[in-house]
């Protein structure tokens, strides 16, 4: 019995020893197999080439499954995208573990009993994670309907008022007086008379309380033939600011400016008086040859030569062949009795080069490298204060292109209503965050006007306003004028653009002032969103605002304002930035934003970020960055 089960067991035995042997042998062609495929190529993946891929079923690409056998049975596996292998991730790899599955800690409620050990007593984790509050959506209309109530209130507050209106317009009666009596008196050339002409805000109905007026000199010549001539003899500035003075008024001559500007003062204290009438003094005390510059001509902008068209050079004009003797400046001046009568004639002048104007010089380039930069210019011993010396006002000269852009302004305010207090409530937000001032390296009122009108011509939808420069009306009605070498045309009769606005032949636009000044403050941001479609932006490095041209855009590098450029003369520097590019919509190679410096842009920029994150947080719970309105407010 025994001798017949033997063979039995050696055979059992002997399969099963066949059977380990095997296994044995599989399982270490595998780990060689597996090391051979990590080996090639760190970083490459784990294993290279057919049945190696990481934790797969490999289907044969010869015999994939059908759509019936894939329908009947959905576990099997995919043909990949365009043939070849699929890989079930599902599935662990050969000789490899199944991947860790990474779990946050779970950590007991308050109150809940332990019932093994806690993860702290395992390992600590690297991070801890705060829970995710879900944001809350935005809600543009709870913005708009607040910007509605912000602008009810503040629009109000910045309209000027019909007194001060009307007093604005004595004091400029009351100017244009002494001036016709000195030019009638001392003047003896081509021109039989001056007149002041109002342009600027307050001719165009954007003006604000305490704004500044702008007065330009208009010459009425005694030749009908140069009746839109509106150069000047180059003594006349000198010659109605000594008659400002004379009449108690507070002014100063700035001949450093672009186009030269007399500032004016109604009242201006002891100190300011005695400041300015010892800075003119200074100025006729000069020798003849270094009152007036060398290349100074008599015109101080020359006319833009027309295309081939020659222009003839306009030749120099002596001073003292048009302006006689003037009266001893000043004889009651609070701190001089007796002054010499100031020298009036010019001979043959030269470079000017007056120590005034270089220690000037030092003084401004010690300025800029030592002090820190400000968002409103520090007030000098010559500067007017912004309140406590009446009404101010700025008469420029030979400046017959800001009379019919205040003209085109006053057109658009027409075109809708909602224009004018839109670009009161923009003006009124610029100046409390200090960014409107040319003279500080912002930006002048007249920019931020084009500023708003670029938006409501351009980038509203439906435009609140036609382009005025560009409407199809009758040829009667776009009156194409040349002005000092430049194409003046626009639609420019009031009563017609009045009764199409009240006819509603104008625009389709039915948004609110709030709901304009939403998007108004969204397209300056220029804050890239995750909301689709995108709101359009502007593109503050390469973009020029252009309102003349269809859809509003122009690129710096098709201006050529690409970097800064000076020209210097003997009478000044004119610096021409680029950083911030408005086209003037008649002297299209006219740069409105010229003056806004690097930091200028800067602050800008960040306050229309500013804005538009607080209109953002508005409806959402945030805490509130500020107002709007918030008055910036800088301590030396």
């Amino acid at each position: 019995m025994e001798q017949q089960n033997a063979p039995q067991l050696s055979g059992l035995e002997g399969q099963l020893r066949s059977m380990i042997l095997d296994n044995v042998n599989m399982a270490g062609q595998e780990s060689q197999s597996t090391q051979r495929g990590r080996g090639r190529g760190r970083g490459r993946g784990q294993g290279r080439g057919r049945g190696r891929g990481r934790g797969g079923h490999f289907v044969d690409d010869a015999n994939p499954p059908s759509q019936d056998q894939w329908r009947q049975n959905p576990s099997l596996p995919s043909r990949a995208r365009g043939g070849g292998r699929v890989w079930d991730m599902s599935a662990p790899a050969r000789g490899q573990h199944p991947p860790r599955v990474l779990q946050r800690p779970h950590y007991p409620s308050p109150g809940q009993a332990q019932t093994g050990p806690t993860f702290s007593q395992h390992s600590q984790p690297q991070t801890t994670y705060a829970p995710r509050t879900p944001q809350p959506r935005e809600n543009p209309l709870v913005q708009i309907e607040h910007l509605d109530r912000i602008a009810a209130e503040e629009i109000t507050k910045v309209e000027m008022s019909t007194s001060e209106i009307e007093e604005k317009e004595d004091f400029r009666k009351y100017l244009e007086t002494i001036m016709q009596q000195a030019f009638a008196k001392y003047y003896s050339g081509d021109i039989e008379n001056i007149s002041l002409v109002g342009f600027g805000s307050l001719a165009s109905g954007f003006g604000m309380p305490g704004s500044d007026m702008d007065l330009a000199v208009v010459p009425t010549y005694r030749d009908p033939a140069r009746a839109n001539d509106f150069s000047i003899d180059r003594g006349i500035p000198r010659l109605l600011e000594r008659a400002v003075l004379d009449a108690k008024l507070g002014g100063r001559l700035l001949t450093r400016t672009r186009v030269p500007i007399l500032k004016i003062c109604q009242s201006p204290t002891e100190t300011l008086y005695t400041a300015l009438f010892e800075e003119r003094q200074k100025w006729d005390e000069l020798p003849d040859e270094e009152k007036y510059p060398s290349d100074a001509t008599r015109s101080f902008v020359q006319p833009k030569p027309a295309a081939n068209h020659q222009v003839p050079p306009t030749p120099q004009v002596d001073a003292a062949k048009f302006v006689t003797n003037f009266p001893t400046l000043g004889t009651t001046a609070p701190t001089k009795n007796s002054l010499q009568a100031p020298k009036t004639e010019v001979k043959s002048p030269t470079t000017e080069t007056s120590s005034v104007t270089n220690d000037k010089a030092k003084k401004d380039q010690n300025q800029r490298s030592g002090k820190q930069w400000s968002r409103e210019k520090v007030v000098g011993p010559l500067d007017f204060p912004k309140t406590g010396c009446g009404i101010q006002c700025d008469i420029n000269f030979e400046n017959p292109l800001g009379i019919h852009n205040t003209h085109m302004l006053k057109c658009y305010s027409l075109t809708d209503p909602r224009v004018r207090p839109m670009v009161l409530f923009v003006k009124s937000w610029a100046k409390r965050r200090k960014v409107n001032s040319a003279y500080s390296g912002t930006l002048s009122s007249y920019g931020w006007v084009l500023m708003v009108l670029h938006y409501l011509v351009n980038i509203a939808y439906p435009p609140v306003c036609p382009n005025l420069q560009l409407i199809a009306k009758k040829p009667e009605h776009t009156t194409t004028r040349i002005i000092s070498g430049y194409q003046v045309r626009f639609w420019r009769h009031e009563h017609e653009i009045i009764h199409s606005a009240q006819t509603g032949q104008l625009t389709e636009n039915k948004e609110s002032l709030g709901s304009l000044l939403r998007g108004f403050f969204q397209y300056y941001a220029s804050l890239s969103g995750y909301n689709y479609p995108r709101p359009p932006q502007f593109h503050w490095t390469n973009e020029v605002l252009s309102l003349r041209t269809p859809g509003g855009i122009l690129t710096k590098q098709a201006k050529g304002w690409v970097s800064a450029t000076t020209k210097i003369t003997a009478e000044k520097k004119v610096t021409n930035r680029y950083l911030f590019a408005i086209e003037d919509p008649f002297e299209v190679d006219h740069n409105v934003a010229r003056t806004v410096t690097h930091r200028g842009i800067v602050t800008i920029r960040d306050e229309f970020r500013r804005a538009w994150r607080i209109v953002r947080a508005v409806g959402q719970g945030f805490p509130p960055e500020g107002g709007i309105f918030d008055e910036v407010f800088e301590y030396d």
